[in-house]
C-alpha cells in the first residue's frame, strides 16, 4: 500500500511540473504512465515507436497475460496487474489462468490465429517457435532502455540470440545448477568442493579409494552437462545456420567424461528420475543439479559453483521471461511493453522472486530489502554466477541439439568413440533440420 500511495504522489508532482519539463528525481526510470499528457490523444494503430515524438500520447487499451500460475505466483501476479492498472491511466492488463497441460500449444494455436495473448512469461526457446510467422515484438522498439541496461550480457546474449538478433524476451528471473556434495563424507576425507574439473577428478579418486562402491559425480542432466564441457573451451555449440561443436577441443573434452566414466570416478547411471535420488541414497556422493534442488536433500550437504577449467567461465543458465506477441495493433504492444517496464522494477522484480522461489537477476533487485532477506535464505543462489552464466542460443536449432547432445553424452558414456559420437550428433542436427 505504501508503494501505491508512492506511486500516486509521485504521478501528481510530476503533472504539476509537465510545463516547465522537470522529471522526478527520486526515480532514475520514468514510469510508463508519466510520460502521457494529461489529455492524450489516440495513437494511431499504423503508427510505430519510431515515429512518435518524445511528447507523443502514451499507447493505451487493454494487453492479455494468459500463463499457468497458482498459488503465491499467481496471487502476485494478479496483485501487481492490479497495481499498474491502478497507476497507468488508460491502460488497462488483464491476466488470465490457462491449464497447464497444452498450454504451449494453444497458445501457439491462439496466436497464428490472431485472437491469443499479448503476453506469456516463459523461456526464449518458447518465443523462437513464433519469429518465422512474424509473430514476435521487437521488444527495444518499445522497452524503456534501462530496462533494457539491467541484462547482464550473456542474458543479453541470449535474449537477442534469434535468427533476426533481435530483443524477443526480457528475462525476468534465472537459475541454473550448482555443485552438491555429501558434507559428511567431503568432511572425513578433508575434500573442499572443487574450483576445477581436475580438482573434481581428485576428489573423485579420493573417494572411490575409500569407498568403491559410491560414484564421486554426476551432471544430473546430460544436456546441461554437454553444454558446459563445450562451452567452456570457447567453443560457440549452434547458432541458426551452423553448427560449430565437432572440434577437437570439444573432443578432448567428451574424453575427459569418457575416461571418468571408465575409471568408476563419474556415473551416468541414476536409479530414479533425479540424481538427488542417488546423493540422498548415499550411492553418489556429488552431482551438478538445479539450485532450486537443495529443498529435497535429505541428507546433509555442502555447495559450490560448477567447476571451471577451459578457456572461458561458462555455466548454464536457465532464464524465464516475458514475451511480447505482435497482434499487429502498436496500443496493445505498447501497454504490454509498459507493463514488462513495470514488472521488471526492482522492488516488484523482487517480489517476483521471492513468490517463485527463483534467484535475481538485475542489480537493482538484488540490492532491495525484500530480495536480500529472501536470498539469506536461499544459500545456492549463492553459487550462481549470472555475470558469466549463459544459455543455448534461442533458434530452431535448439530443439534438436538438445536431444543430440544428451545422445552424445550417452554414448560417449557407453564407449562410443569421441569422435564418432560427434560426428553423429551434428548429423542428427541436420537430418532434423532438413526435414523441417
Amino acid at each position: 500500500m505504501k508503494r501505491f500511495v508512492c506511486i500516486l504522489l509521485a504521478l501528481v508532482m510530476i503533472a504539476s511540473l509537465a510545463a516547465c519539463g522537470s522529471k522526478p528525481q527520486e526515480k532514475p526510470v520514468e514510469p510508463a504512465a508519466t510520460k502521457a499528457p494529461e489529455q492524450p490523444a489516440e495513437t494511431p494503430a499504423e503508427n510505430t515507436p519510431e515515429e512518435q515524438s518524445e511528447t507523443a500520447p502514451a499507447y493505451e487499451g487493454t494487453a492479455i497475460i494468459w500463463h499457468t500460475y497458482t498459488d503465491a505466483q499467481q496471487e502476485y501476479l494478479e496483485k501487481a496487474v492490479e497495481e499498474f492498472n491502478a497507476t497507468h491511466p488508460g491502460m488497462t492488463v488483464v491476466a488470465e489462468s490457462q491449464p497447464y497441460d497444452g498450454f504451449s500449444d494453444k497458445v501457439y494455436q491462439a496466436v497464428i490465429a490472431g485472437n491469443g495473448p499479448d503476453i506469456i512469461i516463459h523461456y526464449a526457446s518458447e518465443a523462437a517457435k513464433f519469429l518465422e510467422d512474424g509473430k514476435l515484438v521487437d521488444m527495444e522498439r518499445y522497452l524503456d532502455p534501462a530496462t533494457v541496461a539491467k541484462l547482464p550480457a550473456p542474458t543479453l546474449a541470449e535474449a537477442t540470440s534469434f535468427a533476426d538478433g533481435k530483443l524477443h524476451i526480457l528475462p525476468i528471473v534465472s537459475s541454473g545448477p550448482i555443485f552438491f556434495y555429501n558434507k559428511a563424507i567431503y568432511d572425513e576425507l578433508n575434500l573442499t568442493a572443487p574450483d576445477t574439473w581436475d580438482e573434481l577428478v581428485e576428489n573423485c579418486k579420493v573417494i572411490k579409494e575409500k569407498y568403491p562402491d559410491k560414484f564421486g559425480f554426476a551432471f544430473d542432466s546430460e544436456t546441461d552437462g554437454a553444454a558446459t564441457l563445450i562451452m567452456q573451451t570457447g567453443n560457440k555449440m549452434f547458432d541458426a545456420e551452423n553448427i560449430y561443436f565437432n572440434t577437437p577441443e570439444v573432443a578432448e573434452q567428451m574424453k575427459f567424461y569418457q575416461d571418468n566414466i571408465a575409471a568408476g570416478y563419474f556415473t551416468n547411471a541414476k536409479v530414479g528420475n533425479y540424481f538427488s535420488e542417488d546423493f540422498n541414497a548415499e550411492t553418489l556422493v556429488a552431482y551438478i543439479g538445479s539450485a532450486a534442488g537443495a529443498p529435497y536433500l535429505n541428507i546433509p550437504y555442502g555447495m559450490g559453483k560448477v567447476p571451471q577449467g577451459g578457456a572461458v567461465e561458462w555455466t548454464p543458465a536457465w532464464n524465464r521471461g516475458i514475451i511480447i506477441f505482435d497482434n499487429g495493433d502498436v496500443n496493445r504492444a505498447g501497454v504490454a511493453a509498459a507493463f514488462t517496464d513495470f514488472f521488471a522494477e526492482a522492488e516488484m522484480n523482487a517480489g517476483w522472486c521471492v513468490a517463485c522461489n527463483y534467484p535475481a537477476l538485475f542489480e537493482d533487485t538484488m540490492e532491495t530489502e525484500t530480495y536480500k532477506n529472501f536470498a539469506a535464505t536461499n544459500e545456492s543462489f549463492t553459487y550462481l554466477h549470472p555475470e558469466y552464466a549463459g544459455a543455448f542460443p534461442a533458434v530452431t536449432t535448439q530443439t534438436f541439439a538438445r536431444i543430440a547432445l544428451r545422445n552424445l553424452m550417452s554414448q560417449v558414456a557407453g564407449g562410443t568413440d569421441v569422435n564418432e559420437a560427434l560426428e553423429e550428433a551434428v548429423k542428427y542436427i541436420e537430418d532434423e533440420l532438413a526435414a523441417q
